[in-house]
């Protein structure tokens, strides 16, 4: 996890400069602005036809003369991944949340950076079925349900933006997250949660792709 975090806040150090060089440069004629932001996760409808997964996400915030975001992102998803069980089938969904905020600008004309934090938690379930076969016997199938799981984790979070015009951007989020707090005692142990990842990786790297409406209040 170390060396992921290192370049995310060695690229933002780097480009530090630019940032403040923008801002003394606006400051005398700046005011202050506020926009309040919408943005879809266009890259998780692209995942649709691969079978193994269902994701949906939207995100809200504030964004504060151009450099202090304040996000909140609400998301559902519903996984079937291939390799959790060998001999048998699994499902994972529920709804996530994420919360957190973001400071950075412009680094070259309609092109911004931030970098930020965000923690988020998600209420979901898994079920399954484990298959065993005999030779002798007929196959033996064992189902399993846990409902009611919660689990949470925070993300550290650069956000790349490319300003199209003046209400639309494209932009990407990287994200590194670590898992807070999931206490795994389940027989099967629960492989996925749904806007973290699996469980047994305890920091996750993850990459999303977003186009945002932008309404200046």
């Amino acid at each position: 996890m170390k060396r992921p975090l290192k370049y995310i806040f060695s690229t933002y150090l780097a480009l530090l400069p630019l940032l403040v060089s923008g801002q003394e440069t606006d400051s005398v004629s700046a005011k202050p602005k506020i926009s309040f932001d919408i943005a879809l996760d266009y890259g998780k409808i692209f995942t649709l036809p691969s079978g193994f997964e269902k994701k949906m996400e939207i995100a809200a915030g504030i964004t504060i003369k151009d450099k202090l975001q304040v996000i909140g992102e609400l998301g559902y998803g519903q996984l079937t991944p291939d390799d959790a069980i060998k001999n048998g089938s699994y499902e994972s969904s529920g709804i996530y949340y994420r919360a957190g905020l973001a400071y950075g600008g412009e680094i070259v004309p309609k092109n911004y950076l931030a970098l930020g934090f965000m923690y988020g938690t998600s209420n979901f379930e898994d079920q399954g079925t484990i298959i065993i076969e005999s030779e002798v016997w007929a196959d033996n199938l064992i189902d399993f349900h846990h409902p009611g799981l919660t689990a949470t984790w925070y993300e550290i979070i650069l956000i790349s933006e490319r300003q199209m015009n003046d209400r639309i951007f494209l932009g990407s989020k990287f994200r590194l997250r670590k898992l807070l707090n999931f206490n795994n005692d389940y027989e099967p142990e629960v492989y996925s949660i749904p806007g973290y990842g699996r469980t047994f990786d305890n920091s996750i790297p993850a990459f999303n792709l977003f186009v945002k409406y932008r309404l200046k209040l």
